[in-house]
């Protein structure tokens, strides 16, 4: 793992890319609070695959037929929590 400042990444952008693509993980500071993680995207990653579309099509009929969990309020999703 690597964290370079923001104006290190700018200067050694092509190496941090390839450091990525060696499987390394890269983060970039961007002032004293923000952090930046460089990962790489592949065309499947940007695409609904049929699996995807299959377990989107699932949570729509269950939606449907009311199989859904209802939050209303901080204390609903704390006893949800709780219960898991």
């Amino acid at each position: 793992m690597a964290s370079l400042s923001f104006t290190d990444f700018r200067k050694n952008m092509a190496t941090s890319f390839d450091r990525v693509d060696a499987g390394e993980q890269i983060f970039i500071s961007r002032g004293s609070k923000k952090m930046y993680a460089i990962i790489p995207v592949s065309d499947d990653d940007l695409m609904v695959t049929p699996s995807l579309e299959a377990k989107i099509e699932k949570a729509r009929q269950e939606y449907k037929e009311g199989n859904t969990v209802v939050l209303k309020s901080h204390e609903d999703i704390d006893r949800y929590f709780d219960s898991l």
